[in-house]
């Protein structure tokens, strides 16, 4: 797979998180995990709460920032959320956090049906150490826009996964 490279500039997200191993409880693409889990406790406080700080309608984002503990333990931070309206910042509800995304350049995988359930992971890792690329940073994210259908409907959907490089060739 070969994915499209491209600048992207500093992107500021409101969402909520959670810290440990996702998939302790369950694996995979799951509802029941604790990736789905804050899903649903972030879906459920959007659909109770307005801001201005929220842009909408939102593309959603899930990043994954991976730390010493993700090797050795399994545990890395997950982050889901939208887009921020600067503008209205000082509006932001005390139950979300703010990630900061530096500009930089991105690897943007995009991912169709039942590859999005597959073990990308390794493909995104594949890629890297063949590209002549590196990731200056311990992160990605996976951005759900319309072409996401839900994981009702995974074989209609189509999702993005963004890599932050560098060219180290």
């Amino acid at each position: 797979m070969q994915p499209v490279v491209c600048e992207k500039k500093q992107l500021v997200l409101l969402g909520m998180n959670f810290y440990g191993d996702p998939f302790d409880s369950r694996t995979g693409w799951d509802d029941e995990n604790e990736i789905g889990h804050l899903w649903a406790r972030f879906n459920k406080f959007l659909s109770s709460h307005r801001s201005k700080a929220i842009v909408e309608p939102p593309p959603f984002y899930e990043v994954h920032i991976y730390t010493d503990e993700t090797d050795e333990k399994g545990k890395f931070e997950v982050f889901v959320g939208v887009e921020a309206d600067l503008e209205h910042l000082k509006t932001l509800p005390a139950e979300l956090c703010m990630k900061v995304l530096p500009e930089t350049q991105y690897a943007i995988f995009t991912f169709h049906g039942e590859e999005i359930t597959s073990d990308w992971e390794k493909t995104l890792q594949d890629w890297l150490t063949t590209s002549g690329y590196g990731s200056p940073y311990s992160y990605n994210f996976q951005y759900y826009d319309a072409r996401f259908k839900g994981m009702d409907r995974i074989a209609e959907s189509v999702l993005d996964v963004y890599v932050p490089v560098v060219k180290i060739a």
